[in-house]
């Protein structure tokens, strides 16, 4: 009995349905310590349960020009989604200890695709805030992408257009049509 048992654990935590309570130093016997979330970056319900309404944020944080955006700290940008003018990135990295946040970084100009389009270079900067500890943590951040679309239209003189976004020492692209 015991095999199967072991199995599902060693799946259960591979899959992620363990919870913060997984422990990656190998000690099982307490819980990861927790942070609560900062409201741009809502924490990610464990399967069966729900979000509190205060760890959703309905305000997304903007876009912010910066003449040398680079990144800070470790993440890793899961997935990108585009909702109107908001970005909504799914991120992963460590910590639980300390409030972590999130800024989009943006020099300010456009280069071209190899097709001949606009694209834009941003940094997604993480800060965890001297946070040590080691629970894998799953958040989410939203940021309006308004500025980005203003120096476009300034600068394209259209009201319409398409700019890839690339992300500085990410795999991640998403595509922004307004």
């Amino acid at each position: 009995m015991r095999k199967p048992i072991w199995s599902g654990l060693v799946l259960c935590t591979l899959l992620g349905c363990a919870g913060t309570s997984t422990s990656t130093s190998g000690d099982t016997s307490r819980p990861a310590p927790q942070a609560e979330a900062p409201a741009d970056a809502p924490v990610e319900a464990p399967p069966g349960e729900q979000q509190s309404p205060a760890a959703v944020s309905s305000t997304p944080k903007t876009l912010r020009l910066t003449d040398s955006p680079s990144p800070k700290d470790d993440i890793i940008i899961q997935s990108l989604e585009l909702q109107g003018d908001t970005l909504v990135a799914k991120v992963m990295h460590s910590g639980g200890c300390k409030e972590h946040t999130y800024d989009l970084l943006w020099k300010g100009d456009f280069q071209k695709t190899a097709a001949g389009g606009s694209q834009a270079e941003l940094v997604l900067a993480h800060d965890a805030n001297g946070d040590a500890c080691e629970a894998l943590l799953n958040r989410t951040a939203s940021f309006d992408l308004g500025p980005l679309k203003q120096r476009w239209r300034e600068q394209y003189k259209s009201e319409h257009g398409t700019i890839e976004l690339r992300f500085t020492g990410a795999q991640a692209t998403a595509r922004y049509e307004f």
